[in-house]
């Protein structure tokens, strides 16, 4: 009995030996759900027998645009008017408008803050005066203009969307950086940041002026 047990282990073992010899069986693979391997679709720079030349990749149609990417919104995309002018206001959505606008609510407030804090802080600091981390322990940097001067107060929110974008001066553009939603919760941010520094006690909901 003994001897049959382990005439069988021996058997076993190499059974088990000789099914791991890892050469590559001739058989094709089991494909359980095959369509996911053998798609009928076309793959760049392989061959068709449709097209005359033979190729699967085609040459887009003139003036064709790949999805998203038609940024046919001045306003949205680019900051401007119209009339090509920087837009005084952000592009926020109407009852009609879904596409290539805002909705501006605290949310999107919270996010132009935590933007703002990320990218713009290190220079600007977080009350926008210039005066950043940066600036303080470079003294050769030049340090920004304040947000709440005469000039930068008066500026559009499409000024504010194209310095972020294309820089000013010593200030590199941040376009590479951040998605032009973000972009425009900055200048929403900043614009509330300035009302901020120069807002009057008329400018607080009546029920809120009992707290000031």
């Amino acid at each position: 009995m003994m001897r049959a047990l382990h005439l069988m282990l021996i058997l076993g073992v190499a059974a088990g030996a000789l099914a791991c010899r890892g050469e590559p069986s001739r058989l094709p693979p089991v494909h359980l759900n095959p369509n996911m391997d053998t798609q009928d679709k076309y793959k760049p720079y392989n061959e068709s027998g449709f097209f005359a030349d033979g190729r699967t990749m085609r040459t887009p149609p003139a003036a064709a645009v790949a999805r998203g990417l038609l940024k046919d919104s001045d306003h949205y995309w680019r900051g401007k008017a119209n009339d090509g002018t920087p837009a005084n206001a952000l592009p926020v959505c109407t009852g009609e408008d879904t596409i290539d606008c805002l909705k501006v609510d605290m949310s999107f407030m919270r996010r132009g803050q935590e933007r703002f804090g990320i990218y713009c802080t290190p220079c600007h600091d977080r009350s926008g005066y210039g005066k950043g981390t940066i600036v303080l322990r470079d003294a050769g940097m030049v340090a920004p203009p304040s947000y709440h001067d005469d000039q930068r107060r008066a500026l559009k929110a499409g000024e504010l969307f194209d310095v972020i974008t294309h820089g000013v001066r010593t200030m590199q553009p941040y376009a590479a950086q951040i998605p032009v939603a973000d972009r425009w919760a900055i200048v929403a941010y900043v614009k509330a940041l300035q009302r901020s520094q120069h807002a009057a006690l008329a400018d607080v909901p009546g029920d809120q002026q009992g707290k000031f």
